[in-house]
């Protein structure tokens, strides 16, 4: 099966594979949003998530039997999370839950699900501390924002020899808030003088005011603590006044896939970001596995988000696989600590997003790359390289 060729070691093999298929789906909750700031990562992890388990029923299911998401779009909206989550695991009784993808969702989903004692997994949270109200029950596939993005920005700066910058925020969103914290930090770091900080809100019609705002100090380099689409349009209207800073990003724009380059067309050429995700991945097996993933979804690249979604879907049926677990509503207690187990163990599953490894705070332990916008593409290197 697919997910076994994504699988790498053996990790705490059992015999598993036993002929359940009288049970039922092996049923995951998955929580997406089709509104705020990151909807498009969102829909990207939403895809991934699909696909994994698309496959994996085609080619046989589970131990027999067929994995099924049960969705839940909150809609960017805190108190859908607070009386969804709950409902997952009493009324659809979910094994596992796929936790929101931006950090201001999965704090929440993440909390409640520990409180039930069902394990959670994000596939693109990245705030420092995102799961710290929530461990040892709540993991997420990407390394902190701050962990991998502050020296890979501190390095670009040294490397572009910035003198003063600018901010542009995101206020509405916690996220994009510590985004703004982190960019301090790193021009902090790197001796580049803040000389203008301005804020919007999500999906302001326009970024005219801010923009103008910031030419006038003329910065070297102009940090986009936004979501993709809002930074996107941002991009536009920068370019469109001008002026010509360096643009540079967290790599959470640049786990927005497309989204960014998409919306803003030229204006996204040489931006720069952080990353710890390659979607040219030379390394097998993620080199099948994103070449696959292209060719069956008509994707131009695979996006971070999508990739660890489909890695945390065959994470848990690996589990599944290897222990034989039921998960019925005798046995889910028991089987929701094993996967838990499980994942406080896994040491260099291959996936699709290369070797993925948990921190012993839940986080994923990814490399330090960089991102370059070149002709419509953001292009991966490895810092110092």
């Amino acid at each position: 099966m697919l997910f076994l060729t994504a699988c790498g070691g053996d990790e705490e093999g059992g015999d598993g594979g036993d002929d359940q298929s009288d049970a039922g789906p092996y049923r995951l909750g998955l929580v997406h949003s089709s509104e705020g700031p990151f909807a498009t990562n969102s829909a990207t992890m939403r895809a991934g998530a699909n696909y994994a388990v698309d496959l994996i029923n085609a080619d046989g299911g589970v131990n027999g039997r067929d994995i099924e998401l049960v969705e839940v779009d909150a809609r960017n909206d805190p108190q859908t999370l607070v009386t969804a989550i709950p409902q997952l695991v009493s009324e659809d009784e979910i094994f596992a839950l796929l936790a929101p993808v931006d950090s201001a969702g999965c704090e929440i989903a993440c909390a409640i699900a520990a409180e039930l004692e069902v394990p959670a997994l994000s596939a693109g949270a990245g705030r420092p501390g995102v799961l710290e109200p929530s461990r040892p029950w709540s993991f997420t596939m990407t390394a902190p924002d701050a962990s991998n993005s502050i020296p890979v920005l501190e390095a670009i700066m040294e490397q572009e020899s910035a003198g003063t910058a600018a901010i542009i925020v995101d206020e509405a969103n916690a996220t994009t808030q510590a985004q703004g914290d982190l960019y301090r930090e790193v021009f902090d770091g790197s001796d580049v003088e803040v000389v203008s900080t301005v804020t919007f809100a999500s999906g302001d019609s326009s970024f005219a005011s801010q923009v103008t705002s910031m030419a006038a100090e003329n910065p070297d380099v102009i940090a986009l603590a936004a979501g993709p689409a809002d930074a996107a349009r941002i991009a536009v209207e920068i370019r469109s006044q001008g002026l010509e800073s360096l643009l540079i990003g967290t790599g959470s724009l640049q786990a927005g896939g497309t989204d960014y380059i998409n919306g803003a067309g030229d204006a996204a050429e040489g931006t720069l970001t952080a990353a710890q995700f390659n979607p040219d991945n030379p390394d097998e097996p993620a080199a099948s596995l994103l070449a696959q993933a292209e060719e069956d979804n008509d994707l131009d690249a695979v996006s971070l988000n999508f990739a660890y979604a489909f890695d945390i879907v065959n994470l848990i049926a690996t589990y599944l696989t290897d222990s034989g677990a039921a998960a019925s509503p005798d046995t889910l207690e028991d089987d929701r600590q094993g996967l838990l187990d499980f994942l406080e163990d896994v040491e260099a599953y291959e996936g699709m997003s290369g070797d993925v490894t948990f921190a012993e705070d839940g986080t994923g332990d990814r490399p330090e790359l960089y991102a370059v916008v070149e002709n419509g593409q953001f292009v991966i290197s490895e810092v110092g390289s």
